[in-house]
């Protein structure tokens, strides 16, 4: 079954769960919401599409890098005159000196994760060439976080297996330790029977709704090698891809 081989790095990224009052936190790794937008956008998809090909989708995550959690203080609307004022609930304007709204917006920093995308050929292949020529930039979960390698790494018969052995972006590990565990996020059980060890909020539904969905993680020793990070890791990554073509 052919599917997408992807990657998400960036100095910053965010991958939203749903807010509670001001406080705007964000996954350690991507939701499934972040990604099809990400494909959507792809695309040139407007913000409210139903993206009914692209539910069909599924997505196994490798974290490479889980990063950092970082809080940004952030603040709406203050010192603006008072016709652009935020407004309210009600659609009214708020009154002078309670315009200005404090939120907390979390990120990871210095996170990377390698994505094997599967679904059905034609959904693949749309969403593949996409991918490789975006109809708008692509961006890690918010706007403000743009990634700093290509997104779009390689179409394969085999992505999730192919997991095990592109390299990892990240430090190589000390000369006596070959191989460092890596965890993997799964959409769909692993094994058969296997329960999901969470749910998370973050199935897209219309009009802008979310609902559960099960997620399973596994920690395993894999032979991919450690290429580094910059320009190491891209020099193994694309040797690697042109080996296997």
């Amino acid at each position: 079954m052919t599917g997408i081989l992807a990657h998400l790095s960036a100095p910053m990224q965010s991958w939203g769960l749903q807010a509670e009052h001001n406080i705007h936190p964000t996954e350690k790794h991507p939701t499934r919401s972040g990604l099809i937008g990400l494909f959507a956008s792809a695309l040139g998809r407007s913000s409210d599409h139903p993206n009914p090909d692209l539910q069909h989708l599924g997505f196994t995550i490798r974290i490479d890098r889980l990063g950092q959690r970082e809080v940004d203080f952030h603040t709406i609307g203050g010192g603006l005159p008072p016709h652009l004022a935020v407004p309210s609930a009600d659609g009214s304007l708020r009154k002078e000196g309670t315009s200005t709204i404090v939120t907390e917006r979390a990120y990871r920093t210095g996170a990377a994760f390698t994505l094997a995308v599967t679904g059905p050929a034609d959904t693949i292949d749309r969403a593949a060439r996409a991918l490789a020529n975006p109809v708008y930039a692509p961006y890690l979960g918010r706007r403000s976080c743009p990634p700093d390698v290509p997104v779009f790494l390689a179409t394969h018969p085999d992505p999730v297996a192919a997991l095990d052995h592109l390299p990892l972006h990240r430090p190589a590990p000390a000369p006596w330790d070959e191989r460092q565990p890596v965890e993997f996020v799964y959409d769909t059980a692993p094994e058969p029977g296997a329960r999901p060890d969470r749910q998370l909020r973050d199935r897209p539904l219309a009009l802008r709704r979310f609902t559960d969905r099960d997620v399973w993680y596994r920690t395993r020793r894999i032979p991919a090698p450690d290429a580094g990070l910059g320009t190491a890791y891209l020099t193994a990554l694309t040797d690697y891809l042109e080996s296997t073509r």
